[in-house]
Order: C-alpha cells, then sequence, then structure tokens
C-alpha cells in the first residue's frame, strides 16, 4: 500500500503530466506532426480520451465566420418583400445557422441554394419569384480593429428562382 505521501506525489505528477498535455496541444501549431510517432500516438489517445488533446479551435483566426441568408420575394402584382428563415427557438436558430455555415463548402452550394428556394417558394404560395442572397460576416484582424475597421456583412452569392408549378403541398 502507498503512503500518503508518496499518493500525493503521484496525483500531483498525473496532473503535471495532463497539464502538460494540455499546454503542448493548446497552441494553433499542430504540434502532433513535430512529436516521434512512438510519443505522439499515447499522447493522442490519452489527449482524445480526457479532452487535453483540444487544439481549441473555437478562437479565432480558426473559427469559420458567420453565414447568413436572406431571402427576397416576388409576388405577381410586382409587390417585393424580405424573409429570413428564423425561429423562437434558440437552438433551431443555431441549427440554422450551422446549415447556412455549410454553404462555405462550394460542392454543396448548388444544392443548398435550390433547396432553400424550394423552401421559401412553398412556404409562400403568393411568390412567384425568390432571390436568395447570402452573406459572410467579415471579421478584422485585431490590427485592422485598432486602424478602425468593424466586421461588415459582405455578399459572397446572389440567386434567384422561378415558381414553375404550384406549390407543392
Amino acid at each position: 500500500m502507498l503512503s500518503p505521501a508518496r499518493r500525493k506525489q503521484i496525483l500531483w505528477g498525473a496532473a503535471a503530466v495532463h497539464l502538460l498535455i494540455a499546454l503542448v496541444y493548446s497552441s494553433y501549431l499542430q504540434v502532433e506532426h513535430f512529436i516521434p510517432e512512438a510519443i505522439e500516438r499515447p499522447l493522442r489517445i490519452y489527449g482524445s480520451y480526457s479532452g487535453a488533446a483540444t487544439h481549441f479551435d473555437f478562437f479565432a483566426p480558426s473559427v469559420v465566420s458567420q453565414v447568413r441568408v436572406q431571402f427576397k420575394l416576388g409576388a405577381a402584382d410586382g409587390s417585393v418583400r424580405l424573409y429570413e428563415v428564423t425561429s423562437p427557438s434558440s437552438e433551431v436558430n443555431q441549427r440554422l445557422a450551422a446549415m447556412f455555415n455549410f454553404f462555405l463548402r462550394p460542392t454543396v452550394q448548388p444544392f443548398l441554394v435550390n433547396s432553400w428556394s424550394r423552401y421559401v417558394l412553398d412556404r409562400h404560395p403568393d411568390a412567384q419569384w425568390v432571390q436568395t442572397r447570402v452573406e459572410f460576416l467579415d471579421i478584422p484582424t485585431l490590427a485592422q480593429v485598432k486602424d478602425g475597421r468593424k466586421a461588415s456583412w459582405v455578399e459572397i452569392g446572389r440567386f434567384g428562382a422561378v415558381r414553375e408549378a404550384a406549390p407543392a403541398r
């Protein structure tokens, strides 16, 4: 059986090793490419299990910027109105934001825009056409903020769709 002093040393040592692993992986650098594989594999296994190998990519500049989508609807009488897909539920709005951010993948853009356009036209049977505008939140660097620049929405795509038949019910 271990003495209380020896157990305390082992616990302090384990905590120090854990914090060292967390420190190594907390850098924005991909350190696993510089560590010998014989050491990196056990570190990765332990780090994945404990969360110590998280690269903390939820801080800038690794964070993906926000995307928003706005729809302009046109009716047969010539009237035009704006529409945004939102919900009173913050959880639903977070899921919508994740879907909108998926637009940043070029291979899925045509499918998303087509799907969004169909959805909006189905929800608004009086609309004859829809224009989908996709914007990206351009966040300045700290140096740019010091120079007075502010975050701004930048249009990254505009797409149109026309109703071809009666809305699906």
